[in-house]
Formats: C-alpha cells, structure tokens, sequence
C-alpha cells in the first residue's frame, strides 16, 4: 500500500519558521522531516508512516517483526544537514531534476546561520550523493544504479565539499 502524503500531511502548509525551518531549531538540527511536493513539514508522528519505516509482521525474522519493502516507488529521501527531505522522483530524471524539484520543495530552509559557506541560494548550489557518488547534473540517476523509491540519499551544499572547506562553527566536527 503506497502512503500518500496529502492523506498523511494537513493541508494547511506552515511558513518555514513555524516549521522549524530556520536552522535556529526544529527539522534542521537533526529532528523531523520534510515534504517537498507540499513545501511542508511532515509531523514527527507520521514520519514513519510516510517513510514506510512501521515494522509488521509480513516478513518476519524468527518471530521479530521487521520493515517491509517499500512500496512507494514514486518518491525519495534525501538527508541534509540534518533533516530528512522527500520528493517525488523517479532512475530516468538526470540529478539536475531533482536538484530543481528539491529547491523548489524547500530544502534551503537547510541553510545554518553560523555557516561558513554561501549556503544553498540557487538549485546548483546542491550536490547529491549516492553510494559515495556525487551525481553530474546532466546524468540520470539510473547511471548511478539509483532504485526507484530510493531513501538513502545526500544532499549537500556543493561548497562544503569544495578542496579547503571547512565545517560550521556549530558543527559534530569540532566536538
């Protein structure tokens, strides 16, 4: 059974702020997620419905209930800075698709006001990583064996993996 968002999400969309959106609190300091067909939160209590993470018993291990395959074909995850981002995306979409579609859906509520690089301003300031790949934006993400439905992608400001830099002043790193 595919999850629609739309039955899972309230309808009103809530500015950034009241989301969590700016890096000050909320979503993206490590906490919730967000829905970029909607350009909304996605409450912490329907994450795991939404990300199809609810353990049954349909494949069961030696009487332990585990995650199904997932269903939902039609949407990926991408984790940034922290938060959690699902987008409707499909193998055949070059990353330069999905890197509009995630702009579009938010994702530069990301932007930490500590930071030391220019943040996420434009749709190419995004870079997307799967199996330690950083995708070109002219290549589809089948060339890099993406499934679809795929949730275990990176999105990151381009910058932060520039030769020199360095991490936040906020940031794990320099704990």
């Amino acid at each position: 059974m595919s999850t629609d968002v739309q039955s899972v999400v309230p309808a009103a969309q809530p500015s950034q702020e009241a989301a969590g959106g700016d890096a000050g609190g909320g979503a993206s300091l490590g906490k919730g997620a967000w829905d970029c067909d909607n350009n909304c939160e996605i409450p912490p209590e329907k994450e795991a419905e939404v990300f199809e993470e609810i353990a049954t018993m349909e494949f069961d291990f030696e009487g332990i209930p585990t995650i199904p395959p997932r269903k939902n074909m039609t949407h990926m995850a991408f984790f940034c800075d922290g938060c959690r981002y699902r987008v409707e995306a499909y193998p055949d979409w070059t990353a330069a698709q999905v890197k509009q579609a995630l702009f579009k859906g938010g994702i530069q509520r990301s932007n930490n006001p500590n930071r030391v690089t220019p943040g996420i301003n434009k749709w190419e300031d995004i870079d997307i990583i799967y199996a330690g790949q950083n995708m070109q934006n002219d290549k589809k993400l089948m060339e890099y064996n993406v499934p679809p439905g795929c949730k275990t992608m990176v999105a990151i400001e381009g910058a932060k993996l520039a030769p020199g830099a360095k991490p936040d002043p906020d940031s794990a790193y320099w704990n």
